[in-house]
């Protein structure tokens, strides 16, 4: 792996909450980001069985605790493990109490990083990401009144959200080049509007597709009554099975898909919307797995080639598209995230709403919550080789142009496969892009320079150091510009009931 410089935190304990894929796959490139000391590592998860994987036999057993974490323990296990001023916490866990964690570790000085907001404390039952940085950001602006800032906050900073903003901001800078004809960087907010109104930016997609399979496609997965992800299934369904929330700018003008009124919840719509004067944001009646819209992007043939596919995705509210909002105000392009399931995903939930007669979303979840045995990530930790997995994760923004129709399509992000230099055989593509912006977030808010910021958001951190620590986890990362006649004339928004 290419050399990275390292950050010390030889003097911070470490404290892993939760060690599903995506902390394993942190703990195993760890050594590639910081100088630590292992005495100074601890982990807990819920459950006895997530504890498996590489390195994890060098952590000391007493740092090792079986329990779920909530608010009414939290303080116990930071007492517990000793965590105090300047530690760390790296959160990983799902529908936990994120406000009361990031309130505590504000208080106490810890750092502290998430890849998601899990916390339903709020307004709307953490059913509007839009609500949930709100109400974090109102929790810290009355943390500051009255106290001194002792720690760093970093919060949704794993692939997407966290990379993928980069991705969209290293995009507009690109075509502010290409624009003028020169090789500046400028990450000015001011100048990278610029670049929507020059190129008739109407359309931002954060567009995924999850192309991993196995050697051993007869190893069937049908007799199995369970649901199956190449990542944290509850996260999944978690977030496919909120209603899907999409946001554009009020002076934003130009192309815009069609999502006809009869899909939009105008009530819900009107209350989010009102306290947002730049921003409309819209919610759907229907939940992400419900719903698709068509997109492009890049994938590797069998050859490893690059082609372009245009294809239907759910869907899914994601954080990027809130925080990249108040960025780009009333110019901020129509932004969502869509997203291709891995097939064994989508072939499983499907049979498995059908097989337990699941009727709505509430039951779903309850149905993988409440019991372990019902879904199954795949890793390819201790597999036989015929039963890896293997192929590529293709994520990336796909930027779409014009006023009246599609003048131009512009592609920017990583494809990840399993044949890349730096990944490791135990971890697949789509894990390790979420633990390449895990590590990088982490560096960054521990690095001397930046010691006490506070709150920080994704975009607030410099998009050349991003790239600078997280590339050699990114496989082929790469701007392009898609040929228009490859992608369908228009854009059609479906609603698929799966549940």
């Amino acid at each position: 792996m290419n050399t990275i410089d390292k950050v010390d935190i030889t003097n911070n304990k470490i404290l892993f909450l939760g060690y599903g894929a995506v902390a394993k796959c942190v703990w195993n490139y760890f050594d590639n980001y910081f100088n630590y000391d292992i005495k100074n590592i601890y982990i807990i998860d819920k459950s006895k069985e997530t504890l498996y994987g590489p390195k994890l036999d060098i952590i000391n057993k007493n740092n090792i605790l079986i329990e779920t974490v909530k608010s009414d323990n939290f303080d116990f296990i930071i007492n517990k493990f000793n965590i105090k001023q300047n530690d760390i916490i790296i959160d990983l866990t799902f529908l936990s109490n994120t406000y009361y964690f990031i309130s505590r570790c504000l208080l106490l000085g810890i750092n502290y990083i998430n890849t998601s907001i899990e916390d339903g404390n709020d307004e709307m039952l953490g059913s509007s990401i839009y609500i949930q940085q709100k109400t974090l950001a109102n929790i810290y602006s009355d943390f500051k009144k009255n106290n001194t800032i002792k720690s760093n906050i970093l919060t949704e900073f794993g692939q997407n959200p966290g990379l993928i903003q980069h991705y969209i901001l290293f995009a507009l800078n690109h075509l502010n080049k290409l624009y003028y004809k020169n090789d500046v960087d400028d990450y000015k907010i001011k100048s990278l509007i610029k670049a929507i109104d020059n190129y008739e930016i109407g359309i931002i997609l954060s567009s995924e597709i999850d192309n991993l399979t196995t050697f051993n496609e007869k190893n069937s997965l049908d007799k199995h009554n369970k649901i199956f992800n190449t990542w944290s299934v509850a996260g999944l369904l978690g977030e496919g099975a909120d209603k899907t929330e999409l946001v554009y700018g009020k002076k934003n003008k130009y192309l815009k898909p069609p999502i006809p009124n009869s899909a939009i919840d105008f009530y819900k719509s009107s209350i989010i919307s009102s306290q947002n004067k730049h921003c409309n944001i819209l919610f759907l009646h229907e939940t992400g797995m419900n719903c698709t819209l068509n997109s492009i992007c890049p994938i590797l043939d069998k050859n490893h080639n690059i082609k372009f596919v245009s294809f239907d995705g759910k869907l899914i509210h994601h954080g990027e598209i809130f925080e990249l909002s108040k960025l780009f105000g009333n110019k901020a392009p129509f932004m969502s995230y869509v997203y291709k399931f891995n097939k064994y995903a989508d072939k499983s939930i499907k049979k498995f709403i059908k097989n337990n007669n699941i009727k709505d979303d509430t039951d779903l979840e309850l149905h993988i919550n409440h019991n372990n045995d019902n879904f199954h990530v795949f890793d390819n930790i201790n597999k036989h080789e015929n039963d890896k997995l293997i192929g590529h994760d293709s994520i990336g923004c796909t930027i779409f142009c014009g006023n009246k129709k599609i003048k131009k399509i512009y592609w920017c992000g990583s494809i990840l496969s399993n044949t890349d230099p730096n990944v490791d055989s135990n971890f697949t593509p789509t894990i390790i892009q979420v633990a390449a912006g895990v590590l990088t977030g982490l560096s960054f808010i521990m690095e001397k320079s930046n010691k006490n910021i506070g709150l920080i958001n994704p975009c607030d951190i410099d998009t050349k150091y991003v790239f600078k620590k997280a590339l050699p986890l990114l496989g082929k990362f790469f701007f392009t510009e898609i040929p228009v006649n490859l992608f369908d004339k228009k854009f059609k928004f479906k609603i698929n009931k799966i549940i």
